[in-house]
């Protein structure tokens, strides 16, 4: 016959032994080990930064994490006429660039509810606005790359996968009427109108 008291240490030890081998089967998350076009921390690994590239650390792992396939969404870039000004194309501005088209179009007088007073064409939709609000797998610090991280992405696109053959918008502004796109069509850095509808494929850094 088992005692009680030797009842409880063989739950004790059981419980133990059932924590180890659940805590083995959990894969956790290494920036060391990530490939692109694997799934990674909200999204899936889009570039990581190597010798050579703005945002390599020796030593250390960091890169582009761009959303889910299922997370492309279509707007306006903004306001048609106006410029923001201050914006980058330059790999590590996708974040302030975003912020500073956010709070361009937030300080506009009802541009949200009166969006012609800009363009005839403007339907209200900035994808910056969308962007910061965005959040996937917990995290929430997403935003628009700059032209110069879209690079990355494009010459990347076929292990990231989910690209289709269109212009997607960039953050940086060309000028009062137009913004930056990257076409993953040819590869090319365009501009257009930013009150054409466009696909916009958020990131964020690692």
């Amino acid at each position: 016959m088992i005692k009680k008291s030797n009842l409880s240490i063989l739950a004790i030890l059981t419980l133990f032994c059932f924590s180890l081998v659940f805590s083995s089967c959990i894969k956790e998350e290494d920036p060391k080990e990530v490939i692109v076009g694997e799934p990674f921390q909200g999204g899936v690994v889009g570039h990581v930064f190597g010798p050579g590239d703005p945002g390599f650390v020796s030593g250390e792992t960091h890169g582009i994490i761009i959303a889910p396939v299922e997370q492309v969404f279509e707007a306006q870039w903004g306001c048609q006429g106006s410029a923001v000004t201050g914006t980058s194309t330059q790999v590590g501005f996708g974040r302030s660039n975003t912020e500073k088209v956010l709070a361009f179009h937030d300080a506009l007088p009802n541009f949200y509810t009166n969006p012609t007073q800009c363009h005839p064409d403007n339907d209200g939709t900035v994808a910056a606005r969308l962007t910061i609000n965005f959040e996937n797998g917990g995290y929430k610090d997403w935003f628009m790359p700059s032209l110069e991280e879209m690079n990355f992405l494009y010459d990347n696109r076929d292990k990231i996968g989910g690209f289709s053959n269109v212009e997607y918008w960039s953050s940086c502004e060309s000028n009062a009427t137009n913004a930056c796109v990257m076409s993953f069509i040819t590869g090319e850095q365009l501009s257009m109108p930013k009150s054409q509808l466009r696909r916009v494929r958020v990131i964020r850094f690692f």
